[in-house]
């Protein structure tokens, strides 16, 4: 018997009890008015409900609607906007600047004081030190400001003077970024050193070193998430010691840049034991990095709370390139320390970049598509997939790297494909030639998944001599049995895959059109009858225009050609299932 799996559907028959219809706005409750406000501009609000009626004018001017407001280069501060600021000082709980000039015109009518009693956030966009200084002045006054973003122009060389004033405010989270601009000096006086910050959240987007990160963290020992996302090489020699421990700090977001293994670990160590998310992106020329075995001893002797682990270092592919003692170590990321932590080890090649990359299962870039056919009622929750149907290692490959040209590069990592076992190629790179494709399947002897976007595979007929015997070679052990390919243009790149690789179960298509739908999948079952393809299989075909009623459709279309027998055709989103055993 046929069956169906529809996702819910207005258009399909249900049953409906009959509710009350609200047919006007005013009828919307308090609590939607307050809702909807969260998402807009106040002016807007203001403007929109004002003059309704009296019952919304009373909710304006009577309730404690807060309110946000942006100020643009496009924001006219005209007389009503002048009266609308005027009266609901006392509302506005944010306030974003978009640039410097913005911010002159408002303070040139409006000083920002303590009749803004529930102003909450802050966030100033482009502007001068000189100017900023003379604002933290005044956000002293508010009473409520706990959010404050920044970001500096005309930067001075040293930002200690900032910090030292922030410190003074009542902030839960702070955000500074200087772009395009040189190492900075921190300059923090040692006569405040014992003074403590109420700071909970840190987001520093300026160029530091540990040791002025190390000063600024003197001050801010309430705090519980770090994202700092520029530390480099420091040119002096002084250490800072932190007198009190971060204990509080759970969250830490690093990108390091020529800094060692050593000197990450020491700071780690000494103020991060108490991490539960640890995010690290590394460049850097140690590659100690890539020793397994001594993260495994850092994270389990010392950091024994952490449950989120993002890792990524970055080698760049040129003519030095080396194999060192090190990338023979890579192999110990699918021990079962990283596995049982669900913690999931990946090779990215972009453009001329090895990224060497931990995520938690949730954040791998996988497409799990081809895996939520093992129990369909699973709905794509990987915790309820077997084992055995999850990829171990998957290598991406993404960018204009393999050309013609980068041929001698590719060879010269071909040998870290043989250091780990590689199960899932993900390769969406619009200029790979298939010789390169050919000495990178032919270096990966474990894939049992491979996913193609603009496939080159037709072209294997132009192959040279050598090429041809590799590809043949490879064909006849390969283990691949799911196959997914995207942005095919040519029906000979799915003839090719039906005819060589006679082992596959799986098989997905992306991108197709609605207007293609039916074709292509009665292609694809003439293809497959073709070729004696008699074993279970289940084709995923993407579609993300698609009517409603396709699955019928389907179900006609391939009962009227007598393609299938005993089949199921069912939709999960924009993805449809033929299977059959």
């Amino acid at each position: 018997m046929k069956q169906i799996k529809r996702q819910g559907n207005f258009r399909q028959s249900q049953t409906f009890k009959k509710k009350k219809t609200i047919s006007c706005i005013e009828n919307l409750s308090n609590e939607i008015f307050y809702e909807i406000s969260d998402y807009l501009d106040g002016y807007d609000v203001y403007k929109a409900f004002s003059n309704l009626n009296i019952r919304l004018e009373n909710l304006l001017i009577s309730s404690s609607l807060p309110m946000k407001i942006e100020i643009s280069s496009k924001t006219k501060l005209d007389s009503h906007y002048k009266q609308f600021i005027r009266s609901n000082k006392h509302y506005i709980i944010s306030i974003d600047f978009d640039s410097q000039s913005s911010l002159n015109d408002f303070m040139n009518l409006f000083i920002i004081d303590t009749l803004f009693v529930r102003l909450e956030s802050i966030i100033l966009n482009s502007i001068s030190t000189y100017k900023l200084l003379i604002l933290l002045f005044y956000l002293k006054s508010l009473p409520n400001l706990s959010s404050l973003s920044i970001c500096l122009k005309n930067c001075s060389y040293d930002i200690g003077h900032i910090y030292q004033m922030i410190f003074h405010l009542s902030l839960k989270y702070f955000r500074i970024a200087v772009p395009r601009h040189p190492l900075l000096s921190i300059t923090i006086p040692i006569a405040v050193q014992d003074q403590y910050s109420s700071i909970e959240y840190l987001l520093i987007y300026h160029r530091c070193t540990f040791n002025q990160l190390t000063n600024i963290l003197l001050h801010t020992s309430r705090l519980s998430h770090l994202h700092c996302f520029n530390i480099i090489e420091s040119d002096d020699n002084i250490k800072f010691k932190l007198i009190n421990k971060l204990n509080n700090l759970t969250h830490l977001a690093v990108t390091l840049r020529n800094i060692t293994f050593d000197e990450f670990e020491n700071f780690l160590l000494k103020h991060c034991s108490q991490l539960e998310l640890l995010n690290v992106k590394i460049y850097s020329t140690d590659k100690i990095y890539l020793d397994a075995d001594r993260w495994e001893q850092l994270i389990s002797q010392n950091i024994t709370s952490l449950t989120k682990f993002i890792f990524r270092y970055s080698d760049i592919i040129d003519d030095d390139f080396q194999i060192t003692s090190c990338h023979l170590l890579i192999n110990r990321f699918i021990s079962s320390f990283w596995i049982d932590r669900k913690w999931i080890f990946k090779l990215l090649i972009e453009d001329d970049e090895l990224i060497y990359s931990i995520r938690p299962y949730q954040e791998t870039s996988i497409d799990i598509q081809e895996y939520s056919y093992v129990k369909q009622d699973s709905k794509n929750n990987i915790d309820n997939l077997s084992n055995h149907y999850f990829p171990a290692v998957e290598l991406d490959v993404t960018g204009n790297f393999l050309t013609e040209n980068d041929e001698p590069l590719i060879k010269k990592i071909n040998s870290i494909f043989n250091m780990i076992e590689i199960t899932y190629l993900n390769i969406e790179c619009d200029q790979i030639t298939v010789s390169m494709l050919i000495t990178i399947l032919d270096a990966l002897r474990n894939l049992n998944s491979i996913r193609l976007s603009n496939s080159p595979l037709c072209q294997q007929m132009d192959l040279n001599v050598l090429d041809k015997i590799i590809f043949n070679a490879f064909l006849k052990i390969n283990k691949i049995t799911k196959i997914t390919l995207r942005n095919v243009t040519e029906s000979d790149q799915i003839d090719f895959i039906f005819k060589h690789f006679s082992r596959i179960e799986f098989f997905g298509l992306e991108l197709v059109r609605d207007r293609d739908l039916k074709s292509v999948i009665k292609y694809l079952l003439w293809n497959i009858k073709r070729n004696n393809i008699y074993h279970p299989m289940t084709i995923c075909v993407f579609c993300d225009d698609a009517n409603y009623n396709k699955v019928e459709k389907l179900y006609q279309m391939i009962n009227s050609k007598n393609l299938l027998n005993n089949y199921t055709i069912y939709r999960q989103h924009d993805r449809f299932y033929i299977q059959w055993k």
